[in-house]
Formats: C-alpha cells, structure tokens, sequence
C-alpha cells in the first residue's frame, strides 16, 4: 500500500506529502481548486502531478487524503461518491469532522476514517518533521483503522483510537490546549506591554516559566503542578490581582473564574476551609 494522492494543498496537506514521500510512499496527485497551490506543494514535495479533478486524484492513488476545510469534506465526498472505490483507501485529516462524512464512499466499497494530526500548523511553511513525536486521533472503518495506525507509525507518531460520537469532545480537548494558550498568552504579553516590553523580550522572559510548568504537568501532573497564591490561600494577593484589572472587565472575568478553577484543585491540596471559603467570597465579588 504505497500510492497516496491529496485532496487540498494546503500545510496540513503539503506537509503530511512530504512526510510521507520521505518515507518512500509514492505521490500521484495533488488536487486543488487553485491550480497555483497544487504547483507550488508540487514544487515543494518534488513528486506527483497537478490536478483541479479530485476524481482524477482518487481514482489514481491506492490511499486519498482529503486535506479540505472542513466544510467541504462532505461536497468532496459527494463528488467522489459514484466512483468505484473498491479497495482503496479514504481519510480527511479534520478534527471536528467525524469520517461519517465519508459514508457515500465507503457504499462505493472504499475504507474510511478521519486521521487527524494533535498539531498546530501556523506556519506558512510546509514540515515534514512536524509529525515526529506527536499523536493522530483516529477513528473510522476498522481497516482504515489498522491502515493509519500503520502510516503514523511510519511517521513517528502515536494514534489515540476514538469514536464517532466523541469526536466534538475530542476536538474540543484539543482546541482548548492549543487555542486558548495562545489567547491566554496573548492576555499576560499585554500586561508585560505596560512594563515596557514589547513581544520578544516577553517571550524570553516568560518561556522558561512556562517550560518548567509543562514539565512539572508531564512529571507531576496537573493538581501537583499548581502554584501561587490560590494554593497558598494568599487571599492580600489575589485582592491585590483583581485591583490591577479592574480596568480590564473581561480579563477580570477570565481570572476570577480561572482562580475560582485553582480555587477547587487548592481545597483538593488541602487549603483550609477558612481560606477556601474566603478566597471564594472574594472572587465570586461582582
């Protein structure tokens, strides 16, 4: 099983053709709407042919990964669905898509799942490194299933095997990990802006601390993990916090239901009754 073809040229795409190529799978196609897209992925993975025919893709190829927004999933799907698809191979790479989406095909005789990759993509760069290490959230037709635990093993990478029906819950633990840091660090660099640093030097200054908490998660775990003044029932301090933001109601509220969050795994710990109950009259203040 050796031969691929990819619907969609975007980085997911682009990169998954790379990293696989690079394991000595063979690219037939790239198929995209913009032609421009499919020639510059094919100039980047140095393999496979242009194509704007999705059809012409799938037909071609022993595997088709379908690397589409994920509100075109189903109008690919559909398109494809009165080819013979005896044997091959189908996936699409969303997250929040569950490859029930892909059920037109499988009646065709195809094999489906959804083989997503537990990773951010900001760059505009393609990298077929980007796998190594990390984990696919799979879940489908059981042939596909031992198909692409097999491929992200090629790749370096784990699988967790979820549900259909799980998949909104899955793609929502996901989003919330990567999604929200990033808010969430958007929110500190501008309160560092009111030190006078600008974003690089905030990034320097605050990459350490945020290494060593995620290394204390992995060794620890998330409740043993936790520090500050919550868990320390600093009731000054936090008093202290919520006068800082009080200019900024919607980043008081993130904090007051964030440490009302602490508040919970503090009590866990074993803060005293007193300061737990203190620390919660105070945040839950209007």
């Amino acid at each position: 099983m050796k031969s691929f073809s990819l619907i969609g040229a975007g980085k997911v795409g682009v990169s998954l053709g790379l990293a696989l190529v690079n394991k000595c799978y063979r690219l037939k196609y790239i198929s995209d709407c913009n032609s421009e897209a499919a020639r510059q992925a094919k100039r980047r993975i140095k393999q496979g042919k242009t194509t704007r025919d999705n059809r012409q893709a799938a037909e071609a190829a022993e595997i088709t990964f379908i690397c589409v927004p994920d509100g075109l999933i189903a109008e690919v799907a559909n398109e494809l669905s009165d080819l013979n698809l005896g044997g091959k191979y189908i996936f699409h790479t969303s997250g929040a898509v569950s490859s029930s989406v892909l059920l037109p095909l499988a009646r065709q005789g195809a094999y489906v799942a959804s083989m997503h990759p537990i990773q951010t993509f900001a760059t505009g760069r393609a990298n077929p490194d980007i796998f190594r290490g990390i984990f696919f959230g799979l879940e489908g037709n059981q042939k596909a299933l031992g198909l692409g635990q097999s491929l992200a093993k090629k790749l370096q990478a784990g699988v967790i095997l979820i549900s259909p029906e799980n998949k909104a819950l899955y793609h929502l633990a996901c989003s919330m990990a990567s999604n929200f840091m990033v808010v969430l660090l958007s929110e500190v660099k501008d309160l560092f802006k009111l030190l006078g640093l600008e974003e690089k030097a905030y990034l320097e200054v605050i990459y350490p601390l945020l290494n060593r908490t995620l290394l204390n998660v992995i060794e620890l775990g998330c409740e043993r993990s936790l520090t500050g003044p919550v868990l320390r029932g600093d009731l000054e301090t936090v008093r202290e916090h919520l006068k800082v933001i009080s200019q900024k109601p919607d980043l008081e509220k993130l904090y007051r239901l964030m440490s009302l969050e602490a508040l919970k795994m503090a009590e866990k710990r074993g803060l005293s009754a007193s300061k737990v109950k203190a620390l919660k009259r105070l945040l839950e203040q209007k």
